[in-house]
C-alpha cells in the first residue's frame, strides 16, 4: 500500500462518526412510511388541537404564562417522551425479531454504531416532529412573543430529546423485547416521580433541567409559590445544559458497554 492511499484511508473516529451516521441515516428512512407519517402528523397537530380546545373553553381568555406552562407540558414533556418511546426502544429489537443481529455484532464497531446511530436517528425525528408541533401551536393561539417563546421551546425540545433518548437506550439494550414496557415504567418512575422530589436524587433527572431552564427563561423565579420553587434548580443555564451532557455522555457510555458485553443468541428469549 501506497503512502498516498495510506493518506486516504479513514482514522478510527473518522469511522465510527461514518458508520453512526450510515446507521442513523438506514433508521430514517425506515421511518419515512406512511404509517410513521401519519403518527408524526397526529402528534404535530395535537398540542395546537388540546390549546385550541383550552382556549375555547375559557373564552379566549387563557393566561399567557398558563399557556406557555401548557405548551411545555404537552411537547417538551409528552410529543418528545412519546415519540422516543417510539423511535428509540426498538434499538436492538428489530435487529433480533428480523435476524440481523449476527450481520451487526460482527462488525468491528457494529453494536456501537447501531445504538448510536439509533440515538441520533431518534433525537433528529422526534425533535422534527415536536418543533413542527411548536409552530402549529404558536400560530394557533395567541401568545405574547411568538418569537421568544418559540426559541425557548424549541430549546427545550432539542434537550429533552437528547436526554430522554439517552435514558431509554438503557432498557433497550437490557431487555430489547420488553424495551417499550421498561422505559415507560423508566420515564414515569425515574423522571415523574423522582424528578419531583426535593431531594439529590432529581439531580439526575432531565425533567428538573427542564422545567428549571423553563422558568429561568420566562423570567418566572419570582412569580412562583415557595412550595413550586422547591421542584426547580436555581443554578445558572449553563449548569443546567452540562449536568444534562455529563447524563447523556454517562447514560450513553453505560448503554455501549453493556451491549458490547451482551450475548443474544437466536433463541434468547429478553
Amino acid at each position: 500500500m501506497s503512502p498516498s492511499e495510506e493518506r486516504e484511508l479513514p482514522g478510527p473516529l473518522a469511522a465510527a462518526v461514518s458508520g453512526v451516521w450510515t446507521v442513523a441515516a438506514f433508521q430514517l428512512r425506515r421511518l419515512i412510511t406512511t404509517p410513521r407519517l401519519a403518527m408524526a402528523a397526529m402528534g404535530a397537530i395535537f398540542p395546537a388541537a388540546v390549546m385550541i380546545a383550552a382556549d375555547r373553553a375559557a373564552r379566549g381568555r387563557l393566561d399567557g404564562d398558563l399557556t406557555v406552562a401548557m405548551l411545555y407540558a404537552l411537547i417538551p414533556e409528552a410529543v418528545c417522551v412519546l415519540g422516543l418511546l417510539v423511535t428509540m426502544c426498538p434499538a436492538v429489537a428489530d435487529e433480533l425479531e428480523r435476524g440481523t443481529w449476527a450481520h451487526v455484532a460482527v462488525r468491528p464497531g457494529g453494536r456501537r454504531s447501531l445504538l448510536l446511530g439509533t440515538y441520533v436517528a431518534a433525537v433528529i425525528w422526534t425533535s422534527a416532529v415536536a418543533i413542527v408541533a411548536t409552530l402549529f401551536a404558536l400560530a394557533v393561539i395567541p401568545v405574547g412573543d411568538p418569537w421568544s417563546i418559540g426559541r425557548i421551546l424549541v430549546a427545550l425540545v432539542l434537550i429533552s430529546c437528547a436526554g430522554r433518548a439517552a435514558l431509554f437506550a438503557l432498557p433497550a439494550v437490557i431487555m430489547p423485547k420488553r424495551a417499550l414496557v421498561a422505559s415507560v415504567g423508566v420515564a414515569l418512575v425515574v423522571e415523574y416521580l423522582a424528578g419531583v422530589i426535593p431531594a439529590v436524587v432529581n439531580q439526575a433527572t432531565v425533567s428538573l433541567r427542564l422545567r428549571s431552564l423553563l422558568v429561568a427563561w420566562m423570567g418566572w423565579q419570582r412569580k412562583l409559590p415557595t412550595e413550586v420553587q422547591l421542584l426547580i434548580d436555581p443554578q445558572p443555564a449553563w449548569v443546567h445544559l452540562l449536568a444534562v451532557g455529563i447524563l447523556v455522555t454517562a447514560l450513553l457510555t453505560v448503554a455501549v458497554v453493556i451491549l458490547e458485553r451482551r450475548q443474544f443468541p437466536p433463541s434468547d428469549e429478553v
